[in-house]
């Protein structure tokens, strides 16, 4: 949710030049009539949002506010400000404020809503932020009255704020991520119908076709599968860490054959000897003999499995995955490219068909492993980022500017990056200039502004700074 801005000294400059935090508090404050209050239980048990915004908003600097007072009250111990909301797109911007004293830091990150939840999420909405946020219980004080302002920052009809909101203790040693917040709130989430229908997901529309699945199969894998996305990170030098999730086998065993018939070919298909490969390479252990049978064909966020050499391959069991394996699908016309954080997988295309597969590939200097080099040629992703493959293990890359006037270019050797490496502003000056050395800086990194004039010169010896 990058469009969403909830730090003060990102928010402000958004609005007029001179509005400060304090002053945007001040004239707040004095419409504070404007909002409409709701009460939050003092008990930690959860009350119920529903705010309707934009029929009577607040209006500073040609800026339009609204959202909700509380009063809060008496904490016990260790209790902390604990919310979930849905709310268009266009009301993209909010903070707390206090009605009286000073504003002071109060949230310093959210959670994406991956789920829908009876009462308050609907299947067919689009274009709606689903946030899950805490504020620790040491930033308010009883009794005291708090706006939660909303900024539209778009085009849009008076619409409705639904959720839920509660002064709740979470569970010792535990922070608050996806699951805590939503037991503390009571959350429950949307039959699993609807969850499909909201993210999209043909893999999760296959679990639930009764021709092919028992409906609780097919329910336990979606809930697996949000699962899986909540317990895999990403890790700084590329590295993952995922939950294994045990899978129970598919009793129906129906036809891959049928699945595809139906509902078309999988995103993506990798057999076990490459799987095997792909792990060793990274230093991992290699697969079991159980699971060198095994070829997953991926929908998305689901990874149907099949014995490997089988004539007539059935589903034995279907796991699921962090990543959403649907990004790999090709473009039907031009050459172009995809890839997954996973592994740093990826994939090329040409006229609707793969021609290249590569792992950790883009991955620092950290070696890459292709299953297929791709011709050479240009590859695209969207219109702005290009690899161009000249053989050999020689690349370049390159980034643009919504104009098209080149943004950066980066050479690559032995499928890495090596060389100099440069950015340029919108204006055509160049912004740095940078060597690398199989993946990594090695030697000078020059920055300059807008101008053209040097701002920085520092020296690095394989990926290290250097102190002069």
């Amino acid at each position: 949710m990058r469009h969403v801005i909830l730090a003060l000294s990102l928010m402000l400059p958004a609005l007029a030049q001179e509005l400060t935090i304090d002053e945007l508090k001040d004239h707040l404050a004095t419409d504070v009539e404007a909002f409409d209050e709701v009460s939050i239980p003092a008990d930690g048990k959860p009350g119920n949002l529903s705010v309707r915004l934009g029929e009577k908003p607040v209006k500073i600097q040609d800026e339009v506010f609204d959202g909700f007072r509380f009063r809060c009250p008496e904490l016990g111990e260790g209790k902390d400000f604990v919310w979930y909301f849905n709310v268009p797109k266009h009301w993209g911007n909010w903070y707390i404020l206090p009605v009286e004293g000073k504003p002071g830091q109060a949230f310093k990150g959210w959670l994406d809503g991956d789920k829908l939840y009876t009462g308050f999420d609907k299947a067919a909405e689009k274009d709606r932020l689903r946030i899950l946020q805490t504020l620790t219980g040491e930033y308010f004080k009883p009794g005291a009255e708090y706006i939660m302002w909303f900024r539209k920052t778009g085009e849009g009809d008076a619409s409705d704020l639904r959720g839920t909101v509660a002064f709740a203790k979470k569970e010792k040693g535990d922070s608050w991520d996806h699951d805590a917040v939503e037991k503390a709130l009571a959350l429950k989430e949307s039959p699993a119908a609807e969850q499909v229908e909201a993210i999209g997901s043909k893999g999760g529309r296959i679990l639930l076709d009764k021709e092919f699945f028992e409906p609780g199969y097919g329910e336990g894998r979606i809930d697996s599968m949000f699962t899986s996305i909540r317990q895999t990170k990403r890790m700084s030098g590329g590295f993952f860490i995922t939950m294994q999730i045990s899978v129970p086998p598919c009793t129906s065993e129906p036809l891959l054959s049928a699945i595809e018939k139906k509902y078309g070919p999988p995103d993506f298909v990798r057999a076990a000897t490459e799987t095997d490969k792909v792990r060793k390479a990274a230093g991992a252990e290699g697969l079991d003999e159980e699971e060198k049978e095994i070829t997953r064909h991926y929908y998305d966020h689901f990874a149907f499995e099949t014995e490997t050499g089988a004539k007539e391959p059935k589903v034995l069991c279907v796991s699921t995955v962090g990543a959403d394996f649907s990004v790999l699908k090709p473009e039907p016309t031009g050459s172009s490219w995809a890839s997954i954080d996973i592994e740093n997988l990826v994939v090329f295309h040409k006229d609707g068909k793969e021609v290249g597969r590569a792992y950790y590939f883009l991955e620092d200097d950290k070696k890459p492993v292709f299953i297929t080099v791709p011709p050479a040629g240009e590859y695209r992703r969207g219109k702005d980022d290009v690899l161009i493959a000249k053989g050999k293990g020689e690349w370049v890359r390159e980034s643009f500017f919504p104009d098209g006037k080149i943004a950066r270019r980066i050479p690559f050797k032995d499928d890495r990056m090596h060389g100099k490496a440069e950015g340029f502003h919108e204006n055509g000056k160049t912004k740095f200039v940078a060597e690398y050395r199989k993946g990594v800086l090695d030697g000078e990194l020059l920055q300059f502004d807008k101008s053209g004039k040097e701002v920085s010169k520092r020296k690095f010896k394989e990926g290290k700074p250097v102190e002069e």
